[in-house]
């Protein structure tokens, strides 16, 4: 699935924006007193989108982030597609921001390993992960764990990892390959060979979730699935922090 398509998104991709757009402000509070603080988006896309039913403009997590600029010591944004980064950077040029926000081309699984090197380990840091299929590594999300973040990482079990699991039990040639990169290890193909359909979902997301907490993530969410607007099932959001302030916050949020 094309996260996107034409820069246009569907109202479940709003949804989605508003967690955003209601928890910032609240972090931004949380962490007032520290020194330094960083918002990092892994899969920021183009910064503005165009509400498929309405035809309205309409912000994206960096144009969401941008209103914030001054409050942070900086905001690191990474996308793949170089025209979509190009209108990110003049996105961030119209905010007045350029001092405030830097611009990567690329894998996020490359940068992010490069963007948190130049954050101190303690200065409160909130990412963004927002992939559009099964592009987030496990290890992009243990490299991120050794510093002070918030993660809030869409989930893509519907719209992706369902899709590489067939009924048939056949996998195809890569998926085995693309799903120990999601998870960082091959415990999901004990749960897909020997647990029925039913509960396969669940599963697999407790498997993610468990994960993140040995990762040293004390406090989780997990939001109910969010659907398209004919109804199919996508995707979970999940929170991760360290902090129970952090939880407090994204319980009344969510």
């Amino acid at each position: 699935m094309v996260y996107g398509q034409n820069e246009k998104i569907g109202q479940w991709s709003l949804n989605k924006l508003a967690f955003l757009q209601r928890y910032l402000p609240a972090y931004l509070k949380a962490t007032q007193k520290a020194t330094h603080k960083y918002y990092i988006d892994g899969f920021a896309g183009p910064g503005t989108w165009i509400h498929k039913k309405t035809g309205q403009k309409v912000s994206g997590s960096p144009a969401i982030a941008l209103q914030y600029a001054e409050q942070f010591t900086h905001l690191y944004f990474v996308e793949y597609d170089p025209q979509r980064a190009e209108s990110l950077r003049s996105l961030i040029h119209s905010f007045g921001a350029e001092h405030k926000a830097t611009v990567f081309t690329g894998d996020c699984n490359v940068h992010l390993h490069t963007i948190v090197e130049r954050i101190h380990p303690r200065a409160p840091t909130f990412v963004f992960l927002d992939p559009s299929a099964a592009q987030l590594h496990w290890t992009t999300v243990q490299k991120l764990a050794d510093w002070r973040t918030e993660l809030f990482i869409l989930f893509p079990l519907n719209m992706t990892i369902l899709r590489l699991l067939p009924k048939n039990g056949q996998l195809q040639e890569g998926s085995r390959d693309r799903l120990n990169a999601v998870f960082g290890t091959n415990e999901w193909e004990r749960i897909y060979r020997e647990k029925s359909r039913t509960y396969l979902i669940s599963e697999l997301l407790n498997l993610y979730t468990k994960r993140l907490v040995e990762l040293g993530y004390d406090h989780v969410i997990k939001s109910e699935v969010f659907k398209s607007d004919t109804g199919q099932k996508l995707y979970y959001m999940i929170w991760v922090g360290k902090h129970p302030v952090g939880k407090k916050i994204m319980d009344h949020v969510f």
